[in-house]
């Protein structure tokens, strides 16, 4: 069973949207490579993928055993999360073999060795689409892009229409007559960003327009979006049944999808259509799984997509304790009753909302945050005040180029850091890297050079999560421009507080080249959005 594995990946989705650390992270990051270990988001993806993919087929276990094109497309976006380049091509390769239509569309379902019914859906094609762009960056695969953006050609050729709202996607070709069938939870800013910037095709920024317009009026008539919807020639929309209109309109287990996609958005107005679901969503602790267009709840059955869906709302409205509280609740509903659909949801959510694997960003970037509207950014705070830095004598003139940490699985290069206007070190803009004070002592010189990194993002661990858990004896290692390496031994760390920070005697001059690797740490303030201490760790040469 998944259990402690789920158990990870929750912990690290709750500290993905703790919206901790502006002081030592904040919104702004260029590039988030996954992370491994218990603070990782891809725990619950590579989770999934043992568990349901055999043979590259995504496998409904508990529903006959069949496969659907969404699951073959949520397998390619989580094998990519996972970095798992062997079975993002199985599960590719049985998608275009088994249920890859003419047209290049995906035919929606398959079942005992065969295609059953060849209809495609719309967010599965975009879902996969998406991920091989995606997976073609990502692993230097050109053959991988150039399928991405010929299937996302076919899902605008083929189900996208115009109206007065603007371009919209259409759930299938089935629905080309107007008023046209819509589903909200098919929309896709990420994928719409991500296929245009590839292929330059104005059109899907014509559908992010257009999807944004539409969603929009929907939530303007009603407060939550429902499973299925009207769209008109003439831009009147309304909410609806279910595909054939049949039923009344509800809340359930597709639109919990609208919240996630448009919070993981990198564009404010995106996240904005997020935030407002959240006034819509009941605030009791157990949240059922379908509600009626109202918010009023029609079964007494919980899923993750249900809590995942309120925890993105959540987030994107700058409410960072009831999206965590959330993100622990569907993890747990998860665990009790595992299921495809769940576990797919649970894996995807963690890997939207913790990073920009997938291209998008976290729903506290652009301000939507608490950390963010705490109004710290990452330019500063990550090392504590700093006297002005003596040189030192025999200073080298060569610059570090690479640090390593065995213990604590570091491989990293350099950047370098200034000082803020509050004369305290800069902390890296990107939450991957790790910088050193150029003003300061270069490493493996006389005196003591100081080396800064992020503990935490607003949405994941980042790199130093793991450096108070550094031990005297432990080594660090820094490569150096004139071809040397300097080589440190870890001899002790203290948590200092930042309002106090013993400048003189962290940074005061030293006989022998010695390191300050410093972080936040310590107590969390959710009134200023920032941890009270830095960690300091104190290395001295081998």
């Amino acid at each position: 069973m998944m259990t402690a594995r789920r158990i990870l990946a929750a912990s690290a989705a709750v500290t993905a949207l703790g919206l901790v650390a502006t002081a030592c992270a904040g919104p702004g990051s260029e590039t988030s490579a996954p992370v491994d270990a218990a603070g990782s988001s891809t725990v619950a993806a590579t989770d999934f993928l043992d568990t349901y993919v055999d043979g590259g087929r995504v496998v409904r276990t508990d529903q006959g055993g069949d496969t659907v094109s969404e699951g073959q497309a949520y397998g390619l976006l989580l094998a990519l999360a996972a970095d798992d380049e062997t079975r993002f091509d199985e599960i590719w390769t049985w998608t275009t073999e088994n249920i890859q239509r003419d047209d290049l569309l995906l035919s929606w379902r398959w079942a005992d060795g065969a295609v059953v019914d060849a209809e495609p859906a719309s967010d599965a094609d975009l879902d996969a689409a998406r991920a091989l762009v995606l997976a073609g960056d990502a692993f230097g695969r050109d053959d991988l892009r150039e399928d991405g953006l010929d299937l996302g050609d076919a899902v605008l050729d083929r189900m996208t229409a115009r109206t007065a709202l603007g371009r919209v996607l259409l759930p299938g070709p089935w629905a080309s007559a107007s008023p046209h069938r819509y589903n909200p939870s098919y929309a896709s800013p990420v994928a719409y960003a991500v296929l245009g910037e590839a292929s330059g095709d104005e059109r899907w920024e014509e559908l992010a327009d257009g999807s944004r317009a539409v969603t929009s009026a929907l939530l303007d008539a009603n407060a939550l979006p429902t499973n299925w919807a009207t769209v008109a020639q003439d831009g009147s929309v309304a909410i609806a049944g279910g595909a054939d209109g049949q039923g009344e309109p509800e809340y359930g287990y597709d639109a919990a999808r609208t919240p996630i996609r448009f919070a993981e958005s990198c564009d404010d107005d995106d996240v904005a259509i997020a935030a407002r679901i959240a006034a819509g969503l009941p605030s009791d602790e157990v949240l059922p799984a379908e509600l009626d267009s109202g918010g009023g709840s029609i079964t007494s059955d919980q899923h993750p997509v249900a809590y995942a869906g309120r925890a993105a709302a959540y987030a994107a409205d700058g409410r960072g304790d009831a999206a965590k509280a959330d993100l622990t609740r569907m993890g747990e509903t998860a665990d009790e009753t595992p299921t495809y659909y769940g576990d797919a949801w649970e894996a995807l959510a963690e890997v939207m909302l913790a990073g920009d694997v997938l291209g998008g960003c976290p729903p506290t970037t652009g301000g939507s945050s608490e950390a963010a509207s705490a109004g710290a950014a990452p330019s500063t705070s990550s090392a504590g005040g700093l006297q002005d830095p003596v040189a030192s004598e025999e200073a080298s003139g060569a610059v570090p180029l690479r640090v390593s940490i065995p213990a604590i699985g570091i491989a990293s290069d350099l950047i370098s850091l200034g000082r803020g206007a509050d004369g305290w070190i800069e902390a890296p803009a990107d939450y991957d890297d790790i910088g050193w004070y150029k003003d300061g002592v270069v490493p493996g010189d006389v005196g003591p050079a100081v080396i800064a990194a992020h503990v935490d993002s607003p949405w994941a661990a980042a790199v130093f999560h793991e450096l108070g858990n550094l031990v005297p004896g432990d080594t660090v290692s820094v490569e150096r421009s004139d071809g040397t390496t300097a080589e440190f031994v870890v001899t002790g760390i203290q948590n200092v507080k930042k309002h106090s920070f013993p400048t003189e005697q962290i940074y005061a001059p030293t006989p022998t080249p010695e390191l300050r690797l410093v972080t936040c740490g310590g107590p969390f303030s959710s009134e200023t959005g920032r941890y009270e201490d830095n960690v300091v760790v104190t290395a001295v040469a081998a």
